[in-house]
């Protein structure tokens, strides 16, 4: 089995990162997690994209 890992770096301005953090409150999860759930979603749809 091959595992393959991938580092990712992001830059948000600071009204960006305020609406994660509020958005992810309301959602009751972590920041990290919807974090997480973002990149998985834009990467299916990049990948979607070149099917």
């Amino acid at each position: 089995m091959i595992s393959i890992d991938f580092t990712y770096t992001i830059q948000l301005t600071e009204a960006q990162y305020a609406a994660l953090l509020e958005r992810a409150a309301e959602l009751e999860i972590p920041l990290e997690d919807m974090l997480l759930q973002t990149m998985q979603n834009y990467l299916e749809e990049e990948s979607d994209n070149f099917a």
